[in-house]
């Protein structure tokens, strides 16, 4: 008996062939199919218990060939393993091919077998417990090493229970006896930790195949909708780009054009192949536009002296020999911060220029009316004026001199307010400039003369304004001196913000009324005519400026003129 359980040198080979027949069928678990393993939880424990029952089935002759069948010695291994791995199902199978495979060879079932193998499930259906709550060790080796030696555990259960059935009470199971048993317990540790090893590290390497063909699919799927989202955004861009009214043209640094819109192909006669960016040869826009324009040479000179990340208007009145007139817009084309070529935005304002050709020269008909107009208007009010003056002087009685004296007045206030038509026809009528305020005080200041100083201290400063913004200056002063009553100093000073600039203008007179300080920019409202203030505050508006009176009675005038943000600048 004792032989029999001994470890020699022929059971110690034929667990050599056993391991190694038990590998080599393990190894076949890393060619199962990921997508079936990962099917369920259920599919996984019968793949594992079907492919360690077919290695223990297939190993038992050899480790039997020689021994006891009653010995199922190296083979329990494979059922605690398999349930550790795929939980009881998996350690039932493996039992049942062990248990099937000793009623095959004793012909029947041993009762130390059926002990042994009840042992093995329930340490096999323990490990796979206690490995799903977390309970075991983090380490692998460590997981392994203990369910190695639980398995010597079962092992050695199976040893006590066949020599409690053959031995005899004279041969006591001895200490000497389970010394000799220890090579073979140290071998099943050794084995468990390896088998465990070799599959730990197929799965692992599934795991990561698996995460991987997830990262693949994930990696696909967002590319699959980001090309959707790229396609759709392309789709709408080409669309907003073939929509617009204007011509569009991309040239690269070599000037050569890459891409264009229906619209620019319709005004340079630009073939439909090369859209797209991909024509049949380089075309240079220099050379179409030369074929198109009346005097390229200007626009060329024009376009070279803009710096290549300029963004700006080249031209607003670029003629073809056609007739049409368009505006171009020039822009860098970057990606990022580099700068790839050129986009121009060609607009026909063909209709535009001609309708303003059309409105200037019905203008200008109306003002040479108007002018002729207000010139013979002017010499009938002269003739009557004259007239009364000569009727003045052969007149005696008072009544009748009083009564030639409103007549006078009339006519001035005609007079007054036929020129005023003339100052008001011109706001607008020309393009707003940009005006040195120091300057234009000046000249509206040396219009008057008297004993009244004049400060002015803005600084060098311009405002973009009417160009009859001389005449706001001169009517601020004109209504000093006539309305402030005690005027001798009068001061333009300056406040900027990073909103606004305000000038200040001011003088020691008598103020304004705190109920009249909105009133006096009224059309008609004083004691002269009442248009001064009025044109004042029309000439500002043309520009976004805005004037109001905020000083105090009795001390002064104030005036605060309020200039936008880009409507004034530092004189350069």
């Amino acid at each position: 008996m004792t032989e029999t359980l001994m470890l020699s040198t022929d059971l110690l080979r034929e667990i050599i062939q056993n391991f190694t027949i038990i590998v080599t069928l393990l190894l076949l678990y890393n060619f199962v199919p990921e997508r079936i393993l990962s099917r369920s939880k259920l599919t996984y424990s019968l793949w594992v218990g079907s492919l360690l029952g077919i290695a223990a089935i297939l190993a038992m002759p050899l480790l039997w060939e020689d021994t006891d069948a009653a010995i199922l010695g190296f083979n329990v291994i494979l059922i605690p393993l398999a349930g550790f791995l795929g939980g009881p199902v998996s350690s039932v199978i493996v039992a049942t091919a062990l248990l099937g495979g000793g009623a095959a060879f004793t012909g029947g079932l041993v009762i130390q077998n059926l002990i042994t193998l009840v042992s093995a499930v329930l340490v096999g259906t323990l490990f796979f417990s206690a490995r799903e709550k977390s309970w075991l060790p983090g380490s692998f080796v460590l997981q392994y090493l203990l369910l190695g030696i639980a398995v010597v555990i079962v092992e050695l259960t199976g040893f006590l229970a066949v020599f409690l059935a053959r031995s005899p009470l004279s041969e006591p199971f001895s200490i000497p006896f389970l010394a000799e048993l220890a090579p073979f317990f140290l071998i099943s540790i050794a084995v468990t930790v390896i088998l465990g090893g070799i599959i730990t590290f197929i799965d692992r390497r599934k795991q990561a195949e698996h995460e991987l063909l997830d990262y693949q699919n994930e990696l696909e799927i967002r590319v699959n909708a980001k090309t959707a989202e790229l396609r759709k955004e392309i789709a709408l861009r080409k669309a907003a780009f073939d929509a617009t009214a204007d011509g569009i043209i991309v040239v690269d640094g070599e000037g050569d054009i890459r891409a264009y819109n229906n619209k620019a192909m319709s005004m340079f006669g630009l073939p439909p192949e090369l859209q797209g960016g991909k024509p049949e040869a380089p075309r240079v826009f220099a050379d179409i536009a030369v074929s198109r324009l009346e005097e390229p040479g200007s626009f060329f000179c024009t376009l070279a002296a803009l710096p290549e990340d300029a963004e700006q208007v080249v031209t607003s009145d670029l003629r073809f020999r056609d007739g049409r007139i368009y505006e171009i817009f020039v822009q860098p084309e970057k990606i990022g911060e580099q700068i790839m070529g050129r986009v121009f935005s060609i607009r026909d304002i063909t209709e535009y220029r001609l309708a303003e050709e059309a409105i200037r020269t019905a203008n200008n008909k109306l003002v040479l009316l108007s002018d002729i107009t207000r010139h013979d208007i002017l010499n009938q009010l002269m003739v009557v004026s004259a007239y009364l003056h000569l009727l003045e002087d052969t007149l005696t009685d008072p009544e009748d001199k009083r009564r030639i004296g409103v007549m006078k007045n009339s006519l001035e206030v005609m007079r007054l307010q036929i020129e005023f038509t003339r100052d008001y026809h011109e706001i607008g009528l020309n393009k707003p400039v940009w005006a040195n305020v120091r300057e234009v005080f000046s000249r509206a200041s040396d219009s008057f003369t008297g004993t009244v100083s004049f400060r002015c201290d803005t600084g060098e400063r311009e405002i973009f304004a009417d160009p009859l913004i001389e005449r706001v200056f001169y009517n601020l002063i004109d209504n000093s001196l006539r309305h402030g009553e005690r005027v001798t100093e009068i001061r333009l000073s300056a406040r900027e913000t990073d909103r606004e600039l305000m000038l200040i203008y001011e003088d020691n007179g008598a103020g304004v009324p705190d109920d009249e300080k909105e009133k006096i920019f009224d059309k008609g409202f004083g004691k002269h005519t009442g248009l001064g203030m009025f044109l004042i505050r029309e000439i500002l508006s043309i520009t976004g400026t805005t004037i109001v009176e905020n000083g105090t009675p009795g001390q002064g005038a104030r005036f605060e003129i309020r200039i936008p943000a880009g409507k004034f600048r530092p004189v350069s």
